[in-house]
């Protein structure tokens, strides 16, 4: 039968399958609440059946001018659920429609299917986004396939991370870069990601509630070592324009690695110790000098004193108090001499990023609450479910996959959802 003939059997059908379902409503015999379900699942019907129609047609182009060996049918998983399409072979064996649609698998997941396990699975794990299919699309597929769908989309996701768009249009005046790491489960252990945000300060905005947002920013995040997210994060600078921003700022928890990447990599950059890490060094340090802060008053009482004058910035007077109690408490256990020791050398190898009050000035934010909660954000929401252990390649991928979510770039994956 000719496609507009196969259309209107369809459509007739359909009309019979409504009137029917219309009588059984005004009948009392289909709930409200059910009458939904009910429409959906014509419908997919429908959708189905055109899918294949629809395809076959998109095949005859594809092939125009090829040697055809002969046609074969398969079964495609669309997003209406599985179609029967007869499609073309050519003489070198190639399936010019498969080729087209992306599919992967023999089961034929076509790149409509593909976008969305690999968007769900960028919140949910793998059994999740299985139930999440079913019950919205009526799409029956395996956690494994979609692993293998979302962790083959990352794979190409990893390849366009550097190429996305510039994110905003004119040179930032303060260019914020804060970096972190945090602990991600892989399959022999526990892993550091590597975790970077990237944002322009002037774009601070404030949410309904009073709560602090920034649009845009750009996320990063790899298991790769420090010097590979040094460069990563140099190239994502350049596309925020800071070889012309005003001033580029680097903040971090103060661990070395991350000053050695910013001081190899953008020189001249105002580097900024967060403020709540440097808070919990200090505890630290009391709790090593009087005793547990739940516990002990004199650890609370000492803390709260030092902490106005490390908020603005008197890196001096804390470590003349942090010298002038080791002295006054007399020999401590090796254990708790080691501690303090390791926190006043802290403080001082940091004292110059620990300036809170000039960078309070310069309008210049002393938290790194952005990647903080890029960590648990980006990573820790879906790489740290319970029962989550990864390959490193899996998660490499994944990881990936999200980032080009997050940052805006989902069209550059799979172009066909802005086309359409």
């Amino acid at each position: 039968m000719e496609e507009q003939g196969l259309f209107e059997e369809i459509v007739t059908r359909l009309g019979g399958d409504l009137k029917s379902l219309l009588g059984q409503v005004a009948g009392g015999q289909v709930q409200a609440d059910a009458l939904e379900h009910r429409l959906q699942g014509l419908l997919r019907g429908v959708g189905r059946q055109a899918a294949g129609i629809l395809l076959e047609a998109a095949d005859r182009p594809l092939c125009a001018g090829q040697k055809i060996h002969d046609r074969r049918t398969r079964t495609v998983m669309t997003l209406f659920g599985p179609a029967d399409v007869t499609r073309v072979r050519t003489a070198e064996g190639r399936y010019p429609l498969d080729e087209a649609l992306g599919l992967q698998g023999r089961h034929g997941w076509t790149a409509g299917v593909q976008e969305a396990a690999s968007l769900l699975s960028c919140e949910k794990g793998f059994e999740t986004v299985c139930d999440l299919l079913q019950r919205l699309l009526g799409l029956s597929i395996s956690p494994p396939a979609a692993q293998q769908i979302a962790e083959s989309a990352g794979s190409r996701a990893a390849q366009l991370l550097e190429h996305g768009p510039p994110p905003i249009t004119a040179p930032p005046r303060t260019l914020i870069m804060a970096v972190d790491g945090c602990q991600a489960p892989q399959r022999d252990g526990g892993h550091e990601v590597k975790v970077g945000c990237v944002y322009a300060h002037e774009h601070r905005a404030k949410t309904a509630g009073g709560r602090g947002k920034l649009i845009p920013k750009e996320y990063l995040a790899t298991l790769e070592d420090a010097a590979a997210l040094g460069r990563r994060l140099w190239h994502t600078a350049q596309r925020w324009w800071a070889d012309e921003a005003t001033r580029v700022v680097g903040m971090g928890d103060g661990a070395p690695w991350i000053w050695n990447l910013f001081g190899e990599h953008f020189p001249g950059a105002v580097e900024i110790v967060d403020f709540y890490h440097a808070a919990e060094h200090l505890w630290a340090t009391g709790e090593a000098l009087y005793g547990d802060r739940h516990t002990c008053g004199a650890t609370r009482s000492w803390v709260r004193r030092y902490l106005h004058r490390l908020r603005h910035g008197r890196i001096d007077l804390v470590l003349e108090a942090i010298a002038r109690s080791q002295a006054s408490r007399g020999p401590l256990p090796a254990e708790r001499q080691t501690l303090v020791r390791r926190n006043l050398d802290y403080f001082r190898i940091n004292r110059h990023r620990m300036r809170y009050d000039p960078f309070k000035r310069w309008h210049l934010p002393i938290g790194t609450g952005a990647v903080e909660g890029s960590c648990k954000f980006v990573v820790q929401s879906r790489f740290k479910l319970p029962g989550c252990r990864w390959s490193h390649e899996g998660l490499g991928n994944m990881l990936a996959l999200k980032q080009l979510r997050l940052n805006g770039h989902w069209n550059l994956l799979w172009p066909f959802t802005k086309a359409a």
